[in-house]
């Protein structure tokens, strides 16, 4: 089967895929900077991809068929735009020529005044986190462009932050009027496996949740998941903060292109606590 090399690990992402890539038979080799022990599956390698001799020398040594760009540094790392950008940069230029290279990006290269967003609308960012991916989506040929990435489990950080909220007495402030095309990580794992093998994929491809919510009905759905009831929870507006308002993405090519069903949220939850059940 195919060397996968799967940058981003230890990350929400990146732990799903490698599970599933390694499950289908792929040769995968997870990269990480500093959480080895949430590589969930693959060859662990430790990686700096603001490191370029480093980058080279991994390439050159796992020469793989098919890299996948997930990684990214913590929103509040230094320098953020400068390490995004220099991680892609690297990653392209020492790409082996044969090597498919696919890049993960944001909904956040919008500004969300002009939703349902096409798989080849303009950039419009409004944070330095956005405009650095919207810098990178021009340096490979394949990009998938995502969303808001959950899982129904702790360890994931649209739960983990707000049940860190919750340990320490804090109230819930969720914005009932900022809409994102919310995916579960299982099925856009899944969704880009798919598409490593398909022929018509080429350029940029949004691949999300068909239909958007806000990110007060994702808290709250999430929640439910874990069994927190009565949660301190505030319906807020973001309309003061100067965050995008409206995200949403079209995904009808990606629909058209894939076999995989793309999940809304009520879907993926009731295809979670099916496969739940399934293990008890």
């Amino acid at each position: 089967m195919k060397k996968l090399l799967i940058t981003g690990g230890s990350g929400d992402l990146g732990r799903e895929l490698c599970q599933q890539a390694s499950a289908k038979g792929y040769q995968v080799t997870a990269t990480y900077l500093t959480r080895a022990q949430r590589v969930r599956a693959g060859t662990p390698l430790q990686l700096d991809l603001n490191d370029p001799e480093a980058v080279k020398a991994a390439l050159d040594q796992v020469q793989p068929d098919v890299i996948i760009h997930t990684a990214v540094p913590p929103m509040n790392a230094p320098n953020l735009r400068a390490q995004i950008v220099a991680s892609a940069y690297h990653l392209r230029t020492f790409c082996p020529r044969q090597t498919k290279l696919i890049f993960l990006s944001t909904d956040m290269v919008f500004d969300g005044t002009q939703p349902p967003y096409a798989d080849d609308a303009p950039p419009s960012p409004l944070s330095a986190y956005g405009q650095a991916k919207a810098e990178m989506e021009v340096m490979a040929d394949y990009v998938i462009r995502t969303s808001l990435i959950y899982a129904f489990e702790r360890g994931n950080k649209q739960t983990d932050w707000m049940l860190e909220k919750i340990g320490r007495g804090e109230t819930l402030r969720l914005y009932a009027d900022e809409f994102r095309s919310a995916i579960w990580v299982v099925n856009l794992a899944e969704a880009i496996l798919e598409l490593i093998e398909n022929p018509f994929f080429r350029g940029t491809l949004n691949v999300a949740a068909p239909t958007a919510i806000s990110r007060l009905t994702l808290g709250q759905k999430l929640l439910e998941a874990l069994g927190v009831v009565d949660a301190p929870i505030e319906a807020v507006s973001s309309a003061a903060t100067g965050r995008p308002a409206n995200l949403a993405l079209d995904v009808s090519k990606a629909q058209l292109l894939l076999k995989t069903p793309l999940l809304n949220l009520e879907e993926a939850y009731a295809r979670w606590r099916e496969s739940a059940a399934e293990v008890r």
